[in-house]
């Protein structure tokens, strides 16, 4: 048999034996013969492939791999239908499985650069270095021996990391106390989900990742901190997911449960309705009476759109800041039982409670605010529809910013404090955030003029 006809014949029954669990999986419904195409027009297309791939192999000017070949191949052909899509041969699907269940491990302590030391400004107190005897404030001059003086941060720390339950040395320095040798055992740490603090008296809360399974109850115990702190009551709450890239979905719904009652925070649609599922929040929020501010950017993805959307469509809080990034797709993880690797493929997108797709449009803020002074050029922010081809949303009506609607800070703003948190805090403590929740019923996702809150 001629090489062509081989390779059409195996990658033929490859395409049926890959596909053919993902149509299972996907319950499609049964679709018009006369739209697909016959076997043998599937064949020639095949046998094509398999022609072009014997002359390349015989004719290139290098010699070159098949099996590489086909890889590239195949990933080409998905990554023309979106940047998330793609094929991972099987060793590549071995190692990406077992990164996942390997253990890395970390002392448990936030740390920055001060005098050429490492600072810890943050000790986790279930974490390892806590129990050792670590605390905030403490500095360290060496780890495992090796000095951090002259290196930057990411050198200082790097002998920090390694597999849980292996021990490092760290040389701490208290107070004026002499350095001291402490050994630490490196566990896996969960890292701090959230950080809080009081801003003018107002809560604020730094969301970084929805990546981490206990984000809802970190959050739920910052919040009765604030409240705490600010004497019974948060009369207003900055929810700061500016640069979060997103992460699990199950935490982007329970966290927006926090702050609705009951009620639709997503869906996530496929190609037929069957595929649709509903994401719904649980009944009874924590304070229905207290407003919310919600800063984004272009840096706001994924899970962290969710939220703001779903806070924005329900009326329950004011969006702040740029545009969002528009991570607004779904994509399954599909093992090839007969070839070992695994198939990523998008199989559906989000959409907020109004029906609106995130992807490719993110969440337009209700006020346009930008971090940095207007220097009078356009500036490109990267975004998903920025990647080659992104999927295409089928809203295709206009959702740029409205440049004359930008609100900008002056240089000397910039460089002295975080603009657009202190136009959260002056929404909230104006009527500007009264009149924002009505512009959101009257104009839904458009761009509105800054003279009118400039006042």
């Amino acid at each position: 048999m001629p090489l062509s006809k081989f390779l059409s014949c195996c990658l033929l029954s490859s395409v049926f034996l890959t596909f053919a669990p993902l149509a299972k999986a996907q319950n499609s419904v049964e679709t018009n013969k006369k739209e697909q195409p016959s076997d043998a027009e599937i064949l020639a297309k095949m046998e094509l492939f398999a022609e072009v791939l014997a002359r390349v192999r015989d004719n290139y000017v290098t010699e070159v791999s098949e099996k590489q070949l086909v890889e590239h191949a195949l990933n080409g052909a998905l990554a023309s239908l979106d940047p998330h899509s793609n094929y991972s041969p099987p060793a590549e699907f071995t190692e990406q499985r077992e990164a996942a269940k390997r253990e890395y491990g970390g002392l448990g302590i936030e740390v920055s650069m001060e005098g050429g030391l490492v600072k810890v400004n943050y000790a986790i107190e279930e974490g390892p270095a806590y129990a050792a005897g670590i605390r905030s404030g403490d500095y360290i001059t060496a780890v495992a021996g090796d000095s951090v003086l002259g290196k930057d941060l990411n050198a200082a720390v790097e002998n920090m990391r390694g597999l849980a339950g292996e021990p490092v040395t760290v040389t701490v320095l208290t107070g004026q106390s002499a350095p001291r040798d402490i050994i630490v055992t490196r566990a896996q740490v969960r890292g701090r989900a959230v950080r809080h603090r009081i801003e003018q008296g107002l809560g604020y809360v730094f969301i970084e990742t929805f990546n981490n399974d206990r984000l809802t109850e970190d959050l739920e115990k910052a919040l009765k901190e604030l409240e705490a702190e600010l004497g019974g009551t948060i009369p207003g709450l900055i929810i700061d997911v500016r640069g979060n890239r997103g992460g699990l979905l199950t935490q982007s719904v329970s966290v927006s449960s926090l702050f609705l009652d009951g009620g639709e925070v997503l869906s996530a649609r496929g190609r037929t309705d069957i595929d649709t599922q509903r994401y719904h929040a649980e009944a009874g929020e924590l304070y229905p009476e207290m407003p919310i501010v919600v800063l984004v950017n272009s840096g706001s993805a994924s899970a962290a759109e969710i939220v703001a959307g779903a806070l924005q469509d329900r009326g329950r809080a004011v969006i702040i800041g740029r545009r969002s990034f528009g991570k607004g797709s779904v994509q399954s993880v599909i093992p090839l039982q007969e070839n070992g690797g695994a198939l990523r493929i998008t199989t559906q997108r989000y959409y907020t409670p109004s029906g609106n797709s995130i992807q490719g449009r993110g969440i337009m803020p209700d006020f346009l605010v930008a971090a940095q002074p207007d220097k009078g050029e356009l500036r490109k922010r990267f975004r998903e529809d920025s990647l080659p081809n992104s999927l295409i949303n089928p809203d295709d009506t206009d959702y740029e910013e409205d440049y004359d609607a930008i609100l900008y800070p002056s240089e000397d703003e910039a460089e002295s404090v975080d603009f657009q948190l202190r136009k959260a805090i002056d929404v909230l403590k104006t009527s500007r955030y009264q009149a924002l929740l009505q512009a959101q019923n009257q104009f839904p996702g458009q761009n509105l003029p800054k003279s009118a809150f400039l006042q």
